[in-house]
């Protein structure tokens, strides 16, 4: 089986230990890579590239705000 190429907004939200809904944020920013894959009509999830996830710099305001999960 190959490596993984993407995460879900929950996997991603884990990864850099933020929220999902920073991690959403960041998405419609552009600050994250990500597309949206249709699972069920009319159900769609955002695919974050693993790449990008492993590139995003969580901010010292972000962490400060305590958005930040530890």
């Amino acid at each position: 089986m190959g490596a993984k190429k993407t995460y879900t907004i929950r996997e991603a939200a884990k990864k850099l230990g933020i929220t999902p809904e920073s991690v959403l944020k960041a998405i419609q920013k552009g600050r994250l890579k990500a597309r949206k894959k249709m699972v069920k009509v009319p159900q769609e999830i955002w695919m974050i590239e693993v790449l990008s996830v492993e590139a995003y710099v969580v901010s010292k305001s972000h962490q400060l705000r305590g958005l930040k999960r530890h």
